[in-house]
């Protein structure tokens, strides 16, 4: 009975709302300035304002759900008057995620059961298919453009991200010191066809950190973040959704730390300029530390339009085991161009990266410096395919980046050249659906150099071809 007096009220308001517009209509028309008696309108016209006043009163289609799958997911599921999925987001929360899976195949002929030299993630152990990762990722960000943060001025936010699968456990270090659950980290050394990890997966802890932001009016916002995070500085990162490849650059395994644990601040004065600030324990180190002295970790970033960003990144600090003198410094401008031309469908990246340490290490006994220079070229054709290509230059004074991640390493204090180039794709096959525009695949072919032995069976060269299948979610 109460569903039929609602279809009868609906049809009484509809038919109100008709008669209305039409005199009004008529009304307008008899009031012109002509002074002419009103005519009375087409059919045509009186059909456009019916159903004008029927999609007025008809109930509005929800939008669509375009969340990826695991917040898509959790919409499905009632809690009540709305949904798990709107429980979450409603306290700003977002749960996401991917999965990668890859194979490297070494075609310069390396040993059944080892890995492929200065690698990592890719290393390959064993010449199988391998789950890279299984990421799983709980964040609030802060958005400095929402109203509700502009009107109360503050904001609380942070991450926890988890990794499980090959990846965690190949790379040295990537355990941050005290984050360490397992007690093995891999062995890079190409030469040992026996187990390199105990297990051959394993998780990782890779962010858990906390964010507190204040809005400055005028001035801009000021945002602090505490706990453990990746490092501000590479183009490239442990998450392989934001890089071109699927294999890394030399500087992004051996120049650089993957995680940091400290505190960082970031004053953002304008859309245009954005600076970072803080102390750490020091490069993948966290709730334990190889040596009882902080180091600082800087950037600076002017976006001056949507074409240019230029970025310059700092680390100064102790980083050696067991003493707090002398320091370790790298230096890293970065700039990013989008040319204006292709329809905006061309970018151009060079990452530099500049490198000292005071101390070395026992291979070498001395102070030791490593450069990189890398430049890449990435050109989106259309939603499906997009082409990308990486030139590298690396060099490793007195073999100090590299010593553990080369064949057979050379004498302590040898200096070594190398370089790489890699050319690939991103296919995306199925662009147009909300929840298959997320998988795609990254195939791509590689040639690495050296001006020593140190490769693949102690050679200058070897030729790589790798694939990896990406799912977010």
């Amino acid at each position: 009975m109460e569903k039929r007096s609602l279809h009868i009220s609906t049809a009484i308001a509809t038919a109100v709302t008709v008669c209305l517009t039409v005199h009004g209509w008529a009304q307008a028309q008899g009031n012109t300035t002509t002074g002419a008696a009103g005519t009375a309108p087409s059919s045509a016209k009186v059909d456009k304002l019916v159903i004008a006043a029927l999609d007025a009163t008809a109930p509005s289609t929800p939008p669509a759900d375009t969340h990826p799958a695991l917040m898509y997911g959790l919409d499905k599921i009632p809690a009540g008057p709305s949904t798990v999925g709107d429980d979450i987001q409603n306290l700003g929360l977002n749960i996401y995620g991917y999965l990668e899976v890859g194979y490297t195949s070494d075609l310069s002929g390396r040993p059944a059961g080892g890995v492929i030299p200065t690698r990592v993630f890719d290393t390959e152990y064993g010449n199988h298919l391998q789950m890279d990762q299984l990421d799983l990722t709980v964040a609030r960000a802060i958005n400095f453009s929402d109203p509700n943060y502009i009107k109360r001025g503050w904001d609380i936010g942070g991450k926890v991200e988890w990794i499980y699968g090959y990846d965690p456990a190949t790379a040295d270090n990537i355990h941050p010191n005290g984050l360490n659950f397992y007690h093995s980290y891999a062995t890079q050394s190409s030469a040992v066809t026996s187990a390199i990890q105990t297990p051959l997966y394993q998780f990782d802890l890779e962010q858990a950190y906390v964010t507190f932001a204040l809005n400055l009016g005028s001035a801009g916002n000021l945002k602090f973040k505490a706990g453990d995070f990746v490092t501000l500085l590479g183009e490239e990162t442990i998450n392989p959704t934001t890089n071109f490849f699927y294999s890394h650059s030399l500087a992004f395994g051996m120049g650089i730390p993957f995680t940091q644990t400290g505190v960082l601040a970031e004053y953002a004065p304008d859309s245009r300029w954005t600076f970072y600030a803080g102390v750490t324990r020091g490069w993948n180190q966290a709730l334990n530390d190889n040596n009882t002295a902080v180091d600082f970790l800087g950037e600076v970033s002017y976006a001056p339009n949507s074409q240019w960003i230029y970025t310059l990144n700092l680390s100064v600090g102790p980083q050696d085991t067991g003493t707090n003198n002398p320091y370790r410094t790298v230096i890293e401008p970065l700039i990013t161009w989008v040319p204006p031309i292709l329809n905006n469908a061309l970018t151009l990246v060079s990452d530099t990266t500049i490198g000292y340490d005071g101390a070395g290490n026992a291979s070498n006994g001395s102070s030791a410096g490593w450069f990189s220079e890398a430049l890449y070229q990435s050109y989106t054709l259309n939603s499906h395919l997009t082409f990308n290509a990486r030139e590298e230059y690396y060099y490793d004074g007195a073999g100090f980046t590299m010593d553990a991640f080369v064949y057979n390493p050379p004498p302590a204090g040898v200096s070594i050249q190398y370089g790489e180039l890699t050319i690939g794709m991103k296919i995306t096959p199925f662009p147009r659906g909300s929840l298959s525009r997320n998988f795609y695949i990254r195939p791509e072919i590689r040639e690495d150099l050296a001006d020593h032995g140190v490769l693949t069976n102690g050679k200058h060269y070897q030729t790589t071809f790798g694939i990896d299948a990406i799912y977010t979610f």
